[in-house]
């Protein structure tokens, strides 16, 4: 589990982590300097040879055809200083001279700026044959025109020879960025590796022993705390270790503790819902005899279910088929009374009373009462498809005010609910015989669960007081046989 103690003691081992981490950031500082510094070289290279190729071929070629757009005017110029009107010959005048001074200057920068010998040459051809224009100009026109078109014709090669230059020198900047790129990337590539190698030591010395001791509190989080942890780092990784190995002793000292108390709930807690419901034992485990010996009063929803005929059914069959009956008939009760939220209060032969909205009340515990007797119906009704003397049982079911809570004396408890509302769900089941339904409820408890009374396969009966009440309760029927003609 523990591989840091087989590392050997090195002097990072020894070294603290902040000192370890300040070296490794300082070297890759330094080296992501020294990589930008290379970049920065670099880039003034490139800025450099761009500045160099506007500053020569491409300004020569600007300034060449300039000095071609002065050299058309100028001859058009001295051409019209032949025309037969005055205003006209003056304008020409002034246009020759301003054309004759620029292109004598467009010249000159071109010149200057010329990337090549050939170049250079072809505009020290233009500028002998200005001087021999000038020369001709003096003494007649007549030799002017072949002048001016040569001129022109040394300068269009001027142009195209820039052209060329142009090309030349946009290749070889392309070849000089292309090696101050590969230039650039060598170093970047360099300064990743060494910086890899940097980040590998330190996490070979600091994040690999960080992750072994999050490891190690995971699988201590777990509960596996019988692996003892070993390190001979001087570190602050090798104290934490040796922290946690301690925490990993006292931790498992207190588990084991813990775990023999849990041990002793589980067992309490068994034993207590073998006698009780379970929600009755848990508020008893977790609470204590105290809060269920005080009581409390509430509103629940009592089912009587009791078996039509038991008494002769009894007589019939053995004691070992009377038990497989009762066993058979009991889990089908405690089935449909689990899955709708209700407590068993008690069997008495054949009898059975579960009350809904106990331990804690609930809104929908008269909903859950109706609910469970019409799935036991129907429960009953699937289980008479297997025998061939059909079982039929009474349902009643009432809703309202209970005491309910744990009574008897200190040597034995029993949780129960008492109450008028418990008579009367006893009476109610009882009126299923006179009614020849096998579901009787009242109207309160239809009302709580908001059925209306005539819906759902419910059909009034004739009101009557109860055996042993005073007064009139409304009562509604409820049979499978009526559900289904409703629907």
């Amino acid at each position: 589990m523990n591989a840091l103690g087989r590392w050997p003691a090195t002097w990072l081992g020894d070294t603290p982590i902040r000192w370890k981490l300040t070296l490794g950031f300082v070297a890759v500082l330094a080296l992501a300097a020294l990589g930008s510094a290379v970049g920065l070289a670099t880039v003034d290279s490139i800025g450099r040879l761009a500045v160099e190729l506007y500053d020569k071929p491409l300004q020569a070629i600007d300034f060449a055809r300039v000095a071609q757009s002065d050299l058309r005017e100028m001859v058009t110029a001295q051409r019209m200083l032949a025309h037969p009107e005055p205003d006209t010959v003056e304008r020409a005048k002034e246009s020759y001279t301003r054309s004759r001074a620029l292109l004598e200057e467009d010249l000159d920068v071109a010149q200057r700026r010329a990337a090549s010998a050939g170049m250079r040459a072809q505009l020290d051809r233009v500028a002998a044959l200005l001087a021999q224009w000038d020369a001709a100009r003096g003494v007649g026109a007549g030799s002017l025109h072949p002048l001016g078109d040569e001129m022109q014709d040394t300068l269009d090669i001027a142009v195209e020879t820039a052209k060329a230059d142009g090309f030349l020198f946009v290749e070889d900047v392309r070849r000089q960025t292309a090696a101050g790129l590969w230039l650039t990337l060598a170093a970047g590539l360099a300064v990743l590796f060494t910086g890899a190698a940097v980040a590998l030591v330190l996490s070979r010395d600091i994040v690999r022993p960080l992750k072994a001791a999050v490891t190690t509190a995971e699988t201590i989080a777990g509960g596996h705390l019988d692996d003892p942890l070993v390190s001979g780092r001087r570190d602050e990784a090798g104290k934490l270790l040796r922290a946690m190995e301690a925490m990993r002793i006292q931790l498992r000292a207190r588990v084991e503790a813990d775990r023999r108390l849990v041990e002793l709930e589980r067992e309490r807690r068994v034993n207590l819902g073998r006698y009780l419901p379970a929600q009755i034992a848990g508020q008893l485990a977790e609470h204590g005899t105290a809060i269920l010996s005080a009581g409390r009063r509430q509103e629940v929803a009592v089912l009587f279910t009791d078996v039509r005929g038991f008494t002769t059914l009894a007589e019939s069959l053995d004691p070992a088929s009377l038990w497989q009956f009762l066993t058979e008939f009991r889990r089908r009760v405690a089935v449909a009374a689990d899955a709708h939220g209700g407590v068993i209060d008690k069997f008495i032969g054949d009898a059975a009373m579960v009350v809904f909205g106990v331990p804690e009340p609930r809104q929908d515990a008269a909903r859950d009462a109706l609910d469970c007797a019409r799935a036991l119906l129907r429960e009953v009704a699937d289980w008479n498809g297997d025998r061939e003397e059909p079982v039929r049982i009474g349902i009643g079911v009432h809703w309202g005010p209970v005491f309910c809570g744990a009574v008897g004396d200190g040597g034995r408890l029993e949780y129960t609910v008492v109450g008028d509302t418990v008579n009367v769900a006893a009476r109610l089941q009882d009126e299923t015989k006179a009614a020849g339904v096998p579901l009787v409820a009242s109207h309160t408890a239809l009302a709580a669960a908001g059925e209306e009374p005539e819906a759902g396969g419910w059909r009034a009966l004739p009101a009557k007081p109860l055996r042993g009440r005073d007064g009139v309760v409304a009562l509604y029927g409820w049979s499978l046989e009526g559900a289904v003609t409703r629907s």
